[in-house]
């Protein structure tokens, strides 16, 4: 098939070096964005895989590109399209959507099924229409969410399995077959927000590991000492019994109900370590308390 991906993060890229095996396949992506202090140019994890790729600044820009071809395929691609231009390409346009929809529509799917603490979650590819991943559905995969498992490692294995799922939507798509409306309760994966992501150190310890595991991938998870902000990267559930705040000289954090093992932080400026060598540099001392 003739087939246009658009796609922006490092997750599509699994996926895209299948289809470029035995398809036709033009790239697209987002135009390079300022990002950082500097606001310097930087290119998508997709563009920087595939020099080739091309960049249009406009929807007019995309439309020109999928003229005349048999299939969109977007995978995070960060731009919702309109109708007209899903209608250009023969088969219309496809997305490969990193939850079981309708479950988690939206920005932050994975993000959120970890804070959440879901049991189980997949990947979806679906026909897009003009609504935000309402869609008919070409097929789903599902897959069982390991204990402690972070955005990071769950992105990882659903890229993966997109794979195939999306090689299963195109062999459905050419041999005629009809998607399935979507069936059961919706929710919605709003994008994460950086004011969500200061710890209260007064909820659980499951409620605030979830908040870590799901969060320190992007945009990180933040908290104070002696006036300090520093970033949570990894930790787990403690064992401790101690004060809400309280810091253990072990790195455990006293919350609601017990504690929160501290694993790996990033201290401000610095490089993320473990917490033993913040604890050697950091020298807790009595009444040290995370606000």
């Amino acid at each position: 098939m003739k087939l246009v991906v658009a796609a922006t993060p490092n997750v599509a890229i699994p996926t895209i070096k299948k289809l470029k095996l035995t398809h036709e396949v033009t790239l697209v992506t987002q135009p390079d964005r300022p990002s950082g202090r500097g606001k310097q140019l930087k290119a998508s994890d997709v563009s920087l895989a595939f020099p080739e790729v091309l960049k249009p600044e406009t929807e007019t820009d995309l439309q020109n590109i999928i003229t005349d071809t048999d299939l969109l395929i977007t995978i995070g691609y960060g731009r919702l399209l309109s109708t007209q231009t899903l209608s250009l390409p023969k088969y219309g346009g496809i997305n490969l959507h990193f939850s079981l929809l309708p479950k988690w529509r939206g920005a932050a799917p994975v993000q959120r099924a970890i804070e959440a603490g879901d049991k189980v979650t997949g990947v979806t590819v679906f026909q897009m229409d003009s609504g935000m991943d309402t869609g008919p559905i070409w097929t789903q995969e599902e897959f069982q969410i390991p204990y402690g498992f972070s955005t990071r490692e769950l992105f990882g294995s659903l890229a993966t399995i997109g794979v195939g799922a999306v090689e299963k939507a195109l062999a459905l798509i050419v041999a005629g077959e009809s998607p399935q409306p979507q069936s059961g309760i919706a929710s919605i994966a709003r994008k994460v927000q950086k004011t969500e992501c200061v710890i209260d150190w007064n909820q659980t310890s499951e409620e605030i590991v979830r908040k870590i595991k799901a969060f320190s991938f992007n945009p990180g998870v933040s908290t104070t000492i002696r006036n300090t902000p520093m970033k949570i990267s990894d930790a787990r559930v403690g064992t401790a019994k101690i004060a809400i705040g309280e810091l253990s000289k072990s790195g455990e954090v006293g919350c609601a109900d017990g504690s929160v093992q501290l694993l790996h932080v990033i201290p401000a400026g610095k490089r993320e370590m473990s917490v033993s060598d913040w604890l050697n540099g950091f020298k807790p001392m009595p009444g040290d308390h995370f606000e």
